[in-house]
């Protein structure tokens, strides 16, 4: 039995327990199993979540694209010829693993505006910040983002402004609802549990609803969400669109993880340049039309992020301090 089908039996709990401690010791025994094991079970975790949804054979899949992974020698400039039967299927499953902790080095400013102390907190790239407002509400802030607030006693309403990405655990208040204003859109809400997502350079606004209800203004329409919604307002369109998801995906961010679907190539590059506050150079016309999905883990330097995306698309890059440029590889 090779290394992984060892992998394979202990991520899908096959190993009886004295096994699990030797299979544990085999990992923890040097550097080079460690690290297998944990690059293995990278691979394993976003193939899991597709299981899960019925689009793929688990241990087949999992098992091919492994080992095409193992194939890869050079750690300088990749290069990966595409067997379009094989990559146009683990496009839509590529692991990014990357680190990102909770950040510290927040800017909270505090200005006079209109005879009121409003404040402003600003998470800078490459970090994360949670708050708890004034009336108990939680916030958790994504990198990139700003949140303005101002809570007077004398107030009917708990009115913040948000630009970027956002949980709210909002704390019940019958006598004053608590709304978020972001660009083209309005949020009202009582007590509820939601995210939203709205940063200045991308088309779309996503509120994804956990728990409760939210009362949303746009586009000339006033749309109410439920739990396991997401409404979608395109700013480019002023349309709005509501679908089912799974809410989770959309807010386990704050834990240190990114789940993404059907991204388009624009909006997960932005999202590594907020993280890493780097910038990307490449031909948008190439990656126009594609999209991708999986599970992105905060653990990892920007050059994994290029390596892994290098494994569904075929590129090269070129990293010049805080510029990366991505080159197609025709």
């Amino acid at each position: 039995m090779d290394n992984k089908d060892k992998i394979a039996e202990f991520l899908q709990g096959q190993l009886g327990e004295e096994e699990q401690v030797e299979f544990l010791e085999w990992v923890y025994s040097n550097a080079e199993n460690k690290k297998e094991y944990f690059q293995q079970k990278d691979i394993w975790d976003s193939y899991k979540m597709y299981s899960e949804k019925g689009k793929i054979n688990l241990k087949r899949e999992w098992r091919i694209l492994s080992n095409r992974i193992d194939l890869l020698k050079n750690p300088k400039v990749y290069t990966i010829r595409k067997n379009f039967g094989l990559w146009m299927r683990v496009a839509a499953i590529v692991i990014i693993v990357f680190g990102l902790g909770w950040g510290t080095n927040i800017v909270l400013n505090s200005f006079d505006k209109a005879e009121q102390m409003v404040h402003q907190l600003e998470v800078p790239k490459g970090q994360r910040s949670k708050l708890v407002l004034a009336d108990g509400t939680e916030v958790w802030l994504n990198s990139d983002s700003k949140l303005g607030f101002s809570f007077d006693d004398d107030k009917k309403q708990r009115i913040v402004t948000l630009s970027g990405e956002a949980f709210f655990n909002v704390s019940k208040d019958k006598e004053k609802p608590f709304v978020v204003n972001v660009k083209g859109q309005s949020l009202k809400v009582l007590g509820t549990i939601f995210n939203v997502r709205s940063y200045d350079n991308e088309e779309n606004v996503y509120t994804t609803l956990e728990e409760g209800s939210v009362e949303v203004k746009a586009a000339g329409r006033t749309v109410v969400i439920e739990p396991n919604q997401q409404l979608i307002y395109s700013r480019r369109s002023n349309r709005l669109s509501l679908k089912k998801v799974e809410t989770n995906y959309y807010t386990v961010w704050r834990e240190g993880r990114y789940v993404f679907e059907n991204e388009s190539f624009d909006n997960l590059i932005r999202m590594v340049e907020r993280w890493y506050d780097v910038k990307f150079e490449y031909p948008k016309e190439f990656f126009k039309n594609m999209h991708y999905s999986g599970v992105i883990k905060r653990t990892k330097p920007v050059e994994h992020v290029l390596t892994l995306i290098n494994y569904t698309t075929k590129i090269k890059y070129e990293i010049k301090g805080d510029v990366i440029i991505i080159i197609p590889d025709e």
